[in-house]
């Protein structure tokens, strides 16, 4: 246990705490962008869906970017310690980081006097923060490529802003602002199965698929 509290330690120091200073960042940038006070819950989920959940990008997208480099890669794999299991202390302290910081933006947002079903807001810019998070983090896995990994989310993103409604059905990213809470609960399970891929696809890859694996460098 001391020693998976002491790779947490060092992965906030080193891993999470660029991202978690960008998504601060970010949300302190909101009332610049969208306004934040005396909102109803059409506005305040607008709010929330185009701009909070965003920093599941953020946080969720690069966990295993440090391995990036081959080199490192090596190093890490031959530790005694797996780095799935590596990934998974990231992975949860960027899952917590996100929790804290949505959690707090709500706080944020009742203390402007904007009236909003709370917890039911909360869970859905979670679902969706987890989503696109996830979106990110798979195709990392799967290309190898930081820039595709954040451009795979935004071109999303971007989908659901214009024809998405009809187009993505209930994988929608702005539900909440016509009071349907159906579409969180299928992006909630969807963000869960992306991640979950994500962390098994370069092993699966690696040992299916030796030849090609090894060829496209895909880990």
């Amino acid at each position: 246990m001391a020693r998976y509290l002491q790779i947490g330690k060092v992965n906030l120091r080193l891993s999470l705490l660029p991202s978690l200073l960008l998504s601060v960042v970010l949300l302190h940038l909101s009332p610049l962008v969208m306004g934040v006070e005396n909102l109803d819950a059409s506005r305040t989920a607008a709010v929330l869906e185009m701009f909070v959940a965003l920093i599941g990008i953020i946080l969720i997208t690069p966990i295993n970017l440090p391995e990036q480099n081959k080199d490192i890669r090596d190093l890490v794999e031959a530790k005694y310690t797996s780095i799935t299991v590596i990934l998974l202390i990231r992975l949860i302290e960027a899952i917590v980081s996100l929790a804290i910081l949505i959690g707090g933006y709500i706080i944020f947002l009742r203390l402007n006097h904007c009236s909003f079903p709370q917890l039911q807001f909360y869970l859905g810019t979670l679902a969706e923060a987890l989503f696109v998070g996830g979106i990110g983090f798979c195709a990392y896995s799967i290309f190898n490529q930081i820039a595709i990994a954040y451009m795979l989310p935004l071109v999303y993103y971007i989908v659901s802003i214009s024809p998405g409604r009809k187009l993505l059905k209930d994988f929608y990213l702005f539900s909440m602002r016509y009071g349907s809470y159906r579409e969180k609960f299928y992006l909630a399970v969807a963000g869960v199965i992306l991640i979950i891929f994500g962390l098994g696809y370069p092993y699966i890859v690696k040992r299916f698929l030796p030849r090609r694996y090894l060829k496209n460098g895909l880990v």
